[in-house]
């Protein structure tokens, strides 16, 4: 069966350990579909069981599982001698460098971010496949030539009694000269016999190919020619004196062709001696282990280098640390550790494909090698991440210099086939005894300075701090908890009451979303939205939201407490995200409520990113029949000519217009023009924060259509909102 299976799947052999199924039948479909053959497992204990059964050749393995999560499956692995060499990749959050460092730490080769990239997954897959495939190939021909060796050197020692023996008993049958003829012409190993004075007396053809030298050049001439001379002496000398002691010396030597080149052979050296006991010969077996130790050398190069840059990896970053932090200390001086990302290099890989993306990476990682020196040390960790450790005096001036001049540098342009890339980046450092002692404390503050680095504006540098790191913590724990936040049923929707301002009764609800976590408590909207959209959970959250609401109005509309209309505020990737339509069309019909009882609410500021692709993506939203509402109107930067554009049916006043709106000339302008260009491009207008007596009673005196606030109703959840329709409670019930 695995002999089948192998056959059949040339591209190789990959377990999927991951808890999510739509995730599972992503990453299954998509290594299948490259042509892998690809294996399953929803949790860890089923993990292990698999791989024990049949090792695969590469493990995808989800972080946060139930049950054994995806640490404790990668320690059990690691700690079996038969399962340790297989490669992991965690399936991990972006940002989540407490996991990074804790994954490496465990034996993981590479991590790959959450939501899935399907080139980056391919790319990452192929890589480590070839490389676990190579090291695998290149450990069995050590394995078979370390054996080779062994038979070759037992062999040749069998010849050599042999010969000596002949020598001894000075005769020998004719069959047994022909046989040990045969083998001293066909043996794959040189051999070469000499007089008692070590000239040489005969060689075999395999000694002319591998030296260089015909039997004629050598003949006669003393054996010490092939040996390289100085740059080997030492090993010369030793194996002399246990020639003289012991009469067989075996061991590595460098050895000299004719064309003088020098190389690593394994030698075999023996005396031979007469019937009186003297010395009368000496026989020299030797191979060349040229190929064996390019193959050594490449495995070690591998072991502690970037496959792709050249630059040492983390391993051998974590010793070079260790020493420039000894000697550090010793000078009272500090080390920093500089990490640095590349900003936005994913559009480059999207824009000209892979290949002019490792390019690029080769040049940066050239161009870092040269700008630090020697005396400092490059390291790439993987993706477009580089580390750069710096020996530095207490004012830190060498650090700030050369981060400047590595953010200066790289906003030069690069031509790489043809192509005119521009790469800016950000750098994060830390500090020892600041921040930090070991070489991974130093990597996880500097990262966090990093985050920071890429929050304020990208194309800097920014130092670690005690704040910084607790406001990452914070997030971190934040889009921790957030994941599973509504599988756990932590959300829930509140609705704030819209009120016409000429009848005074409530007409429609702003849904705004609450979260209560067991861990966080009550954790602010503006506090886990923004992180939402960051970590890519925003949109399933904002589904969870629509269909939250339409079961509500359909509740409403079937107790008969009136068409109450809903607005649900849209994030920006909702907006532009071609499912959204689709997805709206299909809760609507689900819960059998009609379009115009539902609302979406967008931003100024997200329709004019692109204003073009904005009319279209409207016009989609409009044709399903929902009304659409701009919010935060006046706060950006609208442009009219776009604005009666756009499909729009409300207008929103913002807060910051309202609060001052009877007290500030300004404002009430504002309000007052809004009110007048909704009314005069056929648009309603609801004005938000309302929440004194006075702002209601100016706006309905200058024609606002609807209002919402605390002056009214603080956002309530669905059960107290029901109570409001039930009472039938409007603005002339506070009068």
């Amino acid at each position: 069966m695995v002999r089948e299976i192998t056959e059949q799947s040339s591209k190789g052999e990959v377990l999927i350990v991951e808890d999510t199924p739509a995730s599972l039948k992503l990453l299954s479909d998509l290594l299948t579909e490259a042509g892998y053959y690809v294996r399953q497992a929803p949790n860890g204990e089923l993990a292990l069981w698999t791989v024990q059964s049949r090792p695969p050749e590469l493990i995808l393995l989800d972080i946060r599982m139930p049950g054994i999560d995806g640490f404790e499956v990668c320690k059990r692995l690691k700690a079996a001698p038969e399962l340790s060499q297989i490669p992991v990749i965690f399936l991990s959050a972006q940002h989540d460098t407490d996991d990074k460092v804790r994954g490496f730490a465990l034996g993981a080769v590479d991590f790959i971010a959450k939501p899935f990239q399907a080139e980056e997954i391919l790319a990452r897959t192929d890589a480590h496949v070839r490389l676990a495939r190579t090291q695998k190939a290149l450990a069995a021909e050590r394995a078979m030539l370390e054996q080779r060796v062994s038979e070759r050197t037992a062999e040749l020692a069998a010849l050599a009694t042999s010969l000596e023996q002949e020598v001894q008993q000075r005769r020998a049958n004719e069959e047994f000269m022909r046989l040990s003829s045969q083998v001293f012409e066909a043996t794959q190993d040189a051999i070469v016999v000499t007089d008692r004075y070590g000239r040489i007396v005969a060689c075999n053809p395999a000694f002319t190919r591998i030296s260089g030298y015909s039997s004629d050049e050598v003949t006669g001439q003393g054996a010490a020619l092939l040996h390289a001379g100085e740059a080997d002496m030492k090993t010369f000398q030793i194996m002399v004196q246990a020639i003289v002691k012991t009469g067989h010396w075996s061991g590595e030597i460098m050895a000299r062709r004719k064309n003088g080149d020098t190389f690593p052979g394994l030698l075999s050296l023996s005396v031979v001696r007469d019937a009186q006991g003297e010395v009368s010969n000496h026989v020299a077996v030797f191979m060349d282990i040229s190929e064996r130790k390019a193959e050594q050398h490449l495995i070690d190069f591998l072991s502690h280098h970037d496959a792709l840059t050249g630059l040492p990896n983390r391993l051998l970053a974590r010793q070079q640390f260790e020493q420039k932090l000894a000697a550090a200390k010793r000078e009272h001086r500090c080390v920093a550790v500089m990490c640095l990302d590349l900003d936005h290099f994913k559009s480059i890989n999207d824009s000209y494909g892979h290949d002019v993306g490792d390019k690029a990476l080769q040049v940066v990682a050239t161009f870092l090698g040269e700008c630090v020196g020697t005396d400092n040390i490059v390291t790439r960790q993987g993706g477009d991440e580089f580390q750069i450790i710096v020996a530095d005096d207490r004012q830190l001036a060498q650090t700030m210099a050369l981060a400047q001049r590595i953010l200066a540098g790289l906003r030069q342009e690069l031509i790489i086939d043809q192509h005119t890339i521009t790469v800016t980046s950000s750098i994060g450092i830390a500090v020892s005894l600041a921040d930090g002692e070991s070489f991974d404390e130093l990597v996880r503050n500097a990262d966090t300075a990093l985050f920071r680095a890429k929050e304020v504006g990208r194309d800097n540098y920014a130092f670690f701090t005690e704040r910084m790191d607790a406001e990452v913590r914070d997030k971190l724990a934040i889009q921790s908890q957030l994941r599973g936040a509504i599988a756990r049923d932590e959300f829930e929707v509140y609705y704030q009451p819209q009120m016409c301002l000429q009848t005074g009764a409530i007409v429609g609800a702003e849904a705004l979303l609450r979260w209560d976590n067991p861990v966080l408590g009550r954790v602010p909207p503006n506090r886990f939205i923004p992180l939402a959209e960051e970590y890519g959970l925003v949109n399933s959250i904002g589904e969870w939201v629509l269909a939250s609401v339409c079961a509500q109005i359909k509740v409403w509309h079937d107790q008969g407490l009136g068409a109450i209309k809903v607005a649900v505020n849209l994030a920006a990737s909702q907006f532009v995200n071609d499912a959204t339509v689709p997805y709206v069309e299909n809760i609507l019909r689900d819960f059998k409520v009609a379009p115009q009882y539902l609302g979406l609410e967008i931003t100024e500021s997200t329709v004019m990113g692109d204003p073009d692709k904005a009319v279209a993506a409207l016009r989609r939203l409009k044709a399903i029949g929902v009304g659409i509402s701009l919010d935060d109107f006046g706060t950006g930067y609208s442009s009219l000519s776009y604005l009666k554009r756009f499909p729009i049916d409300v207008l929103k006043i913002d807060k910051s217009f309202v609060d001052d709106i009877t007290t500030n000339a300004a404002d009430a302008a504002i309000a007052l023009s809004v009110v007048s260009l909704a009314h005069n491009l056929n648009m309603r207008v609801i004005a938000e924060g309302v929440e004194t007596r006075e702002q209601m009673e100016f706006l309905r005196q200058h024609g606002c259509d609807e209002m919402q606030g605390y002056y009214f109703s603080r956002p309530v959840d669905a059960a107290a909102f029901t109570g409001l329709l039930r009472e039938r409670r409007c603005l002339q019930d506070l009068s």
